[in-house]
């Protein structure tokens, strides 16, 4: 039995066909990079700012700030992710970023809308390098957004007996 090679995508093509991908599947793609990788690179933070105007409320001009581009090139990773997750609607805090063994594990809170302003949402996340931890926990927190609710019936134990699934 003989197989045929999968046709191998030029890097400019793949990276046209991450931006035009929906954001909630360029979302869980960029996740599972970052997770996968040892460290964050660049490239990540860049694919995050394409991602997270549409899905977690930042300001499309955000790349443009004076402020994000210094320390993009001062390579500041954590101060430019702490400053991305301000910059959000609504706004993220980032609560923590402790060492836990071989990794860091970074929390998030996400405030609320006005109208329950003492709710917070928290989010954690762990890799071994810290700007990583912030940045998944970070993509972590649109996740709801990028994918609507679904509300499950309950459903009582004799009708699951009866269908099957108990």
């Amino acid at each position: 039995m003989s197989t045929t090679p999968m046709p191998q995508m030029s890097p400019a093509k793949a990276a046209r066909s991450l931006e035009h991908m929906a954001a909630g599947a360029a979302l869980s793609s960029l996740i599972a990079r970052v997770c996968a990788a040892r460290v964050l690179r660049e490239h990540h933070i860049w694919e995050a700012v394409r991602i997270l105007p549409e899905i977690a409320g930042l300001p499309e001009d955000v790349k443009q700030l004076p402020e994000f581009r210094r320390l993009m090139e001062k390579e500041a990773f954590t101060a430019a992710l702490r400053l991305l997750a301000q910059s959000c609607q609504p706004a993220r805090d980032i609560r923590e970023l402790d060492p836990r063994g071989d990794h860091w594990v970074a929390t998030l809170s996400v405030r609320s809308a006005l109208s329950q302003p003492r709710r917070r949402k928290l989010i954690r996340a762990e890799h071994r390098d810290p700007p990583a931890a912030l940045l998944i926990v970070l993509l972590g927190s649109a996740i709801r957004k990028a994918r609507p609710f679904l509300r499950r019936k309950r459903v009582s134990a004799g009708l699951q007996k009866d269908i099957g699934n108990d």
